[in-house]
């Protein structure tokens, strides 16, 4: 009698450098809080690809992030995801336009989760 096998689903590939260029054209073409809320979006496009765990319309950024960790604990530190989304939302919401720092910072942050999540390295600088 044969064993009904499943097969494994590649998972979608995330194109991280070209997501990377594109924050680069938004810091490029002044749009910096633009920049810092694609790369949330970019986060989010993570946790959906890994964890097959979309944001509900009705979560803000923080509540997101909350579910996510506790949901996907062991998986996601809260010590790397809060800082993140404490400093996306810093940004966005603040009034501030980030300086060159604040993005390499924020990219830094990502790209700690990054690692966590996929194994994989990531460094980008502005």
């Amino acid at each position: 009698m044969a064993k009904n096998k499943k097969k494994k689903q590649a998972e979608p590939e995330l194109n991280i450098g070209q997501r990377f260029e594109n924050v680069k054209i938004l810091v490029d073409t002044n749009r910096p809080k633009e920049a810092i809320a694609y790369i949330y979006l970019v986060y989010d496009d993570i946790i959906n690809i890994k964890f097959k765990k979309p944001r509900l319309a009705h979560q803000t950024i923080r509540e997101y992030a909350i579910a996510c960790v506790n949901e996907l604990e062991k998986r996601l530190k809260p010590e790397s995801v809060y800082p993140f989304i404490k400093k996306i939302e810093d940004i966005i919401y603040g009034g501030i336009e980030p300086t060159n720092k604040e993005l390499n910072f924020t990219i830094d942050l990502f790209s700690n989760i990054y690692n966590e999540i996929t194994g994989k390295s990531f460094v980008f600088k502005l």
